[in-house]
């Protein structure tokens, strides 16, 4: 027998309170749904309010997609984290997340994930079939992304344009509303110049730790974001210039406000290419607290809403 005495470690949920433990808990939950990414669903609504359709009808429908939106995406953000957590252990950042230093099991936040990706699809068809149908795409796409096609370069950027533009397609089919094919085209331009700044942020944030990552990163060096970035660029200025003005479904704002939007936006856009660029843009939810983001942001609102009224 050992002179010694084994001793053996208390768990550490056993040292807390049960109402600290459950506060603990519903924390790591509320943490690994992300609610701070919700956000983004704020595309959803993009499409009724470019038509300037408004009524309590569409705004009811609108929150509900909203919602819904909001419910998928949380069902991706844990099935994502799943099964990256061996990875994400290794990362300086994403180490914190709760089901990477193990507050949530994987296989908790997998069921949790089947249940929210499950429910969203089937909830919309309550708001109207085509809402039901576009969450299911949604679905579709941001499983597969989760699962592989986040691993093979250029595609993973390609599923998550598509994701936001099914963001807006889920409010449009929502609410009746026709979207402009150019609209489309500008979202999902600025969605392509958002995830190469992202990839680009992410390979600068890693340094040499990048491909153990994540082994697409190795193919985003800068030479191939730059061009990425200044692609996508290019065809969002002109996807907005020609919905501001002559597209078809799109606004048809007069000349002069049409290139006071199409100017704001730019100065927008090019602010954008600024943080990316330098390699600041690895975590986008992060970029709306940016002064000079914000204020030519809603310039570009404001004129495209003075410019509506009295086009």
């Amino acid at each position: 027998m050992s002179a010694f005495p084994v001793m053996h470690l208390p768990d550490v949920n056993d040292a807390l309170p049960v109402s600290r433990l459950t506060r603990v808990r519903s924390n790591a939950w509320i943490q690994a749904i992300r609610p701070h990414q919700w956000s983004k669903a704020v595309l959803v609504t993009t499409a009724s309010f470019a038509a300037l359709r408004f009524s309590a009808l569409i705004l009811l429908q609108l929150c509900a997609a909203v919602a819904l939106a909001c419910m998928a995406a949380s069902g991706t953000y844990l099935l994502n984290d799943a099964i990256d957590a061996p990875v994400d252990r290794l990362h300086p950042v994403k180490r914190l997340r709760p089901i990477a230093d193990g507050r949530i099991s994987r296989s908790a936040a997998v069921a949790v994930a089947a249940v929210l990706l499950s429910l969203a699809p089937v909830l919309g068809l309550l708001v109207n079939r085509g809402a039901g149908f576009t969450l299911a795409i949604y679905v579709v796409l941001t499983v597969a992304y989760s699962t592989k096609l986040k691993q093979i370069p250029i595609v993973d950027i390609a599923i998550i344009a598509a994701g936001f533009v099914v963001r807006v397609l889920i409010g449009a089919t929502a609410t009746h509303t026709t979207v402009s094919v150019w609209f489309l085209m500008a979202v999902g331009a600025g969605s392509v110049m958002v995830a190469a700044g992202k990839r680009r942020g992410e390979v600068h944030e890693l340094g040499g730790d990048a491909v153990a990552h994540r082994k697409a990163l190795a193919t985003y060096r800068d030479a191939v974001t730059s061009r990425l970035l200044a692609g996508s660029a290019g065809i969002l200025f002109i996807s907005l210039v020609t919905w501001a003005s002559i597209g078809k479904g799109g606004p048809h704002l007069e000349e002069i406000w049409a290139a006071i939007v199409v100017l704001t936006a730019t100065l927008a856009i090019a602010r954008y290419m600024q943080i990316a660029i330098g390699g600041g843009a690895s975590r986008p939810e992060r970029l709306i607290r940016d002064r000079i983001l914000q204020l030519t942001a809603l310039a570009t609102l404001t004129v495209f809403l003075l410019g509506s009224l009295v086009s």
